[in-house]
């Protein structure tokens, strides 16, 4: 069975460039592809909710110009698809439970490229989207040095924030998490509520 190899879209630049965290990240998941013959990559993200530029464009549609710009050859045997609807890490992982079982793919099935620090908020995030993590490999990849403490700082804090909000509900629920984060996201949008610092 072919493995479904999902990299996690993250913030791009102002002139829509890729960054060297979302750099990290793809080359992790193109080496995990080299070994791994017949896999599908699945590059997942819009933009970040609180980007409202107009020049903008998808993080799922960077990787892929990314990636055909400079890993062609070695990604000949992999099937790459982009989903470009999702605005947040929760709306991604809700969206990943849909699409695997809508094809059909096992947790076994299932390896989620994202970075060190942010990893320990996706584990809690796929656990009461999902239900269940068994079986699902991690690859976390590395965060450039220099940014690496803010990086750290703001996901500890979404992580405790990420706690105390999800342990109000219950696990394998996605629908309603993923109702409460939109309402939560549309707060953000309207000035409602302080964004938190992003990572």
């Amino acid at each position: 069975m072919s493995k479904l190899i999902v990299c996690l879209g993250y913030r791009l630049g102002l002139d829509n460039s890729v960054p060297r965290v979302l750099k990290n990240r793809l080359l992790d998941a193109v080496n995990f592809c080299k070994n791994n013959n017949n896999s599908i990559l699945l590059l997942m993200g819009s933009s970040p909710y609180g980007d409202l530029r107009k020049d903008k464009i998808s993080e799922a549609s960077a990787m892929k110009k990314y990636l055909q710009e400079n890993f062609s050859e070695k990604l000949g045997g992999t099937k790459i698809i982009t989903e470009e609807t999702t605005v947040s890490a929760m709306e991604q992982l809700c969206y990943l439970k849909e699409f695997i079982e809508k094809e059909k793919f096992n947790l076994s099935d299932l390896v989620i490229v994202s970075s060190e620090f942010f990893s320990d908020r996706i584990k809690l995030y796929l656990e009461y989207v999902f239900g269940s993590i068994d079986g699902i490999v991690f690859i976390d990849s590395l965060v450039p040095v220099e940014i690496k403490e803010e990086f750290k700082k703001a996901e500890e804090y979404k992580l405790s924030e990420g706690i105390k909000w999800l342990n109000g509900h219950k696990k394998g629920d996605h629908q309603t998490i993923l109702k409460k984060q939109r309402e939560f996201q549309n707060k953000v949008i309207k000035g409602e509520i302080k964004q938190p610092p992003i990572s």
